[in-house]
């Protein structure tokens, strides 16, 4: 349904680039799968600038022992620099960049958990910006957020709305649609066949985010949203010169 990590990055690169005018781009990631993914989208968004990360440094999963990253990748002086990791890596990264007084401006992608890096990171997630897939969950003038508000109301309460179940949801509501249009005689082939079918399809989410599948497209979704961190809440920009020197 989402978004990729290399549309993700793609975004970012092109704001940090062509908006930004910032030439030394830095990437700090993990010794995994989802690292090296996330590295490989920056590289590739770069490339197409004649360019490359201007350092690249990685740590170890699942650990908060990142200083040597740090200093690998602030040794070149980057202007910004696209973290990857969990929350529970970035926020250290974020707090020791912070310590060490070093402040370019970070990026992130949607994997992050926003919500979980912003109670982890306090005051340190402040400026960043991270690409989110589905529209932040509190505009609940969007159809779709509405939906999914009240939907996690009634069914689970005590759960608080994130980014990360929104995207659950409308995952859920690809599915279903996909259901609905297979019929009563389900086979795989028919549903597959079915959610092929999908052409843009208002799920309620903004003008942007309109389901679109083929037979030769198995990704409905190719809409990045870039936000900034703002007083504990990401918000969503268009002018990314509202990201510098706040």
């Amino acid at each position: 349904m989402r978004a990729s990590y290399y549309d993700e990055t793609r975004e970012q690169i092109e704001g940090v680039w062509d908006k930004l005018g910032y030439r030394k781009v830095g990437v700090i990631y993990p010794e995994d799968a989802f690292g090296t993914a996330v590295l490989g989208g920056v590289t590739e968004a770069l490339k197409a600038h004649g360019a490359q990360p201007v350092k690249v440094g990685s740590y170890e999963r699942q650990t908060a022992n990142v200083g040597g990253a740090i200093d690998t990748v602030r040794a070149a002086s980057p202007q910004a620099v696209v973290i990857v990791g969990p929350p529970n890596t970035v926020a250290p990264i974020l707090k020791q960049s912070h310590a060490k007084n070093w402040r370019p401006l970070f990026l992130t992608v949607s994997f992050v958990g926003t919500d979980e890096l912003i109670l982890d990171a306090g005051d340190d997630a402040e400026g960043i910006v991270i690409t989110q897939v589905v529209p932040p969950y509190y505009l609940t003038d969007l159809k779709g957020v509405a939906l999914y508000r009240r939907t996690l109301s009634k069914y689970a309460p005590s759960s608080r709305p994130n980014f990360v179940s929104l995207e659950g949801f409308v995952d859920a509501m690809v599915i279903v649609e996909g259901l609905k249009r297979a019929g009563k005689e389900l086979t795989r082939e028919g549903l597959v066949h079915n959610i092929e079918s999908i052409h843009q399809q208002d799920l309620g989410l903004g003008p942007q985010l309109k389901l679109n599948y083929s037979a030769k497209s198995h990704k409905g979704f190719d809409h990045v949203i870039p936000t900034v961190v703002r007083g504990g809440r990401a918000v969503p920009f268009t002018d990314w010169s509202t990201t510098v020197g706040k």
